[in-house]
């Protein structure tokens, strides 16, 4: 039987008022004309008995007034439909927001990143990305057919009743066994879809890769289509079989089921004709149950199969529920303390590990003066990113602390904390805004503010870009999503850049700033560093040793532990790590050059 366990009709009783908070009005009109909906079907079967029994009895005037009810009933069961969809529609609308709002908003509460990595989570999120539009819509639709099925089931069931009181109950518990049976069917494809689930999110992939502008230049230079298309049939020719297996359980066991229920159905009809000739009913009556068995045993089955989306769908709302309910480790202190004004950073004894177990620190300590640059070096996963990452708050350490001007760093506000640094992430975002507004969201207040938005990105290097293209300004919408103009990766780091600097941090942080950068952009970056870090602490990350010269001080991580610091001259002479690191690029500069020397290659 499918599990329509206490959780579940809970589920639907919290999404049911959850809706009706939503929009009480719209809630409340569109119950009301379900109601109406609902007792039209029985109406009208009881009026067509009237007008048959006075039918015999000749009585014209009568029949002459039943038609005219009967008109009424038909305009209004008629009307109620578009102004039902009207009210409907409205509500759809209304909680569809509400849901996608309070995701966004739960998103926001949500301060760190350790959650974002569960798989818990992450398949909540995606099963709320996927439903975001449609699995709102869908329960109101369920609901309210559900709602007007009962009705009419009601109602029936009265006119029933009032001829014989076993009708009712007889048509009924003949629905049970075939609803029995499409509830069974109704979980088994449940498991399959969920045993299907992580093979659906591979073929999804494998479309995604095909359409996808991000990956359409080695797609078509490696010629991955016809690949890509055997691997999606593979696995849908998997997931197709266990469908398959599912529906043909499913038609084994709807069938004595709806035998039955159709055997029942000739018993009754059996017993109305024989009343029939008995004198017991008239043929007025004779017409109502047969129409009312017919509309019963509809209403039944739709209900039934209403129930059953509608508990499908409330499965959503179990993940939306779940979702609202996260907490992060990273949270915001009660009290708040004020932050300092020129913050000292210290790393005492910090060692950070991920939710896998894997360990990214062991044992950091260092500390970082206001005012000073830092540069932080090391092969890829040292842990230079992840070192970031505990300074911006994304996670708490698993050992030791940090601390900000002489107090812990939980003790301060997340995003007071996280407003007086500016960051430039080496998977930047590129948002699909205006020039303005990709620059102007690093400091929200600002946005509006055109002057110091291209101040910003005057700083940035942008204004060399803009002038030498035409078709580009401030104004200029970017990105595909929208029809919007694309950049160049250096062009995009550009703008992170300036996107950063517009918060005038205390802090800077850049993670790879020269990744995406030519030579020539590169050089005027580094040129421009000192003023960029000037008056603030500036912290950045770069596999490139050459441009760590300027750096007050340098952190050379390997494995997770910081095994040197100090400035470039200095550790050259320990010729440890970093000469190690510093030699290699070295040595590749010269053999590059060599190579080119040797091959003739020269400027015209």
């Amino acid at each position: 039987m499918f599990t329509f366990e206490l959780s579940s009709i809970k589920r639907v009783f919290r999404a049911t008022k959850l809706l009706w908070s939503v929009a009480p009005a719209e809630t409340t009109l569109v119950m009301l004309l379900l109601i109406i909906q609902g007792a039209v079907p029985a109406a009208l079967i009881y009026v067509n008995k009237l007008i048959i029994d006075n039918l015999t009895n000749s009585n014209e005037i009568m029949i002459t007034q039943l038609i005219i009810i009967w008109i009424i009933i038909q305009l209004f069961g008629v009307a109620v439909v578009p102004i039902s969809q009207l009210f409907q529609g409205n509500l759809a609308e209304k909680f569809t927001a509400y849901i996608n709002l309070k995701l966004m908003t739960k998103a926001e509460q949500i301060l760190g990143l350790d959650i974002l990595e569960e798989e818990e989570y992450y398949n909540d999120l995606k099963t709320l990305q996927k439903g975001a539009q449609s699995r709102p819509v869908n329960l109101i639709v369920n609901l309210m057919f559900s709602a007007r099925d009962a009705i009419t089931f009601i109602a029936l069931s009265g006119l029933l009743a009032s001829y014989a009181f076993w009708l009712p109950i007889a048509l009924l518990l003949s629905a049970v066994p075939f609803a029995r049976a499409t509830l069974q069917l109704r979980e088994l494809s449940w498991r399959a879809l969920l045993a299907n689930s992580k093979d659906a999110r591979v073929m999804e992939y494998y479309n995604y890769l095909s359409l996808n502008y991000r990956f359409a230049h080695e797609i078509r230079v490696f010629n991955l289509f016809s690949w890509l298309r055997q691997r999606y049939s593979e696995y849908f020719n998997s997931t197709h079989r266990r469908m398959q297996s599912v529906r043909r359980k499913g038609v084994s066991k709807t069938v004595l089921p709806m035998l039955f229920s159709i055997v029942i159905t000739g018993l009754i009809f059996s017993w109305v004709i024989k009343s029939a000739f008995s004198g017991i009913i008239t043929v007025g009556v004779v017409v109502l149950v047969l129409q009312a068995m017919n509309q019963m045993r509809s209403t039944i089955a739709n209900f039934i199969e209403s129930v059953g989306y509608l508990f499908d769908r409330s499965l959503y709302f179990k993940h939306y529920f779940r979702f609202l309910e996260i907490e992060s480790s990273v949270i915001e202190p009660q009290n708040p303390l004020p932050l300092p004004d020129e913050p000292e950073i210290i790393f005492d004894n910090v060692s950070f590990n991920y939710n896998d177990g894997q360990s990214a620190l062991k044992d950091i300590s260092f500390s970082i003066p206001y005012g000073q640059s830092v540069a932080i070096v090391g092969e890829n996963g040292a842990g230079k990113t992840t070192l970031v990452k505990l300074l911006l708050r994304f996670y708490n350490p698993t050992q030791g602390r940090i601390i900000v001007g002489k107090s812990d760093i939980k003790t301060y506000s997340v995003t007071e904390w996280r407003a007086a640094i500016g960051v430039i992430f080496q998977d930047f975002g590129r948002y699909a805004f205006s020039v303005a507004e990709n620059i102007g969201i690093g400091h929200l207040s600002l946005i509006e503010d055109k002057v110091e938005i291209e101040r910003a990105g005057s700083r940035a290097g942008l204004d060399m870009f803009i002038s030498q293209n035409s078709e580009i300004s401030y104004d200029t919408k970017l990105g595909k999503e929208f029809g919007g103009t694309e950049l160049s990766g250096g062009q995009w780091q550009k703008i992170a850049i300036a996107r950063a600097l517009l918060r005038q941090p205390k802090i800077l942080i850049l993670d790879e700033p020269s990744a995406a950068l030519d030579a020539r952009a590169e050089s005027q970056l580094f040129a421009d560093f000192s003023s960029l870090s000037r008056d603030r602490t500036t912290i950045f990350i770069t596999h490139h040793l050459s441009s760590v010269q300027m750096a007050d001080c340098i952190l050379v991580l390997k494995d997770g532990e910081l095994v040197e610091i100090g400035r470039h001259n200095d550790l050259l002479a320990k010729r440890g790590e970093y000469f190690e690191l510093w030699s290699l690029q070295a040595e590749k500069f010269k053999d590059t050059v060599t190579a080119k020397t040797d091959t003739g290659m020269s400027m015209q």
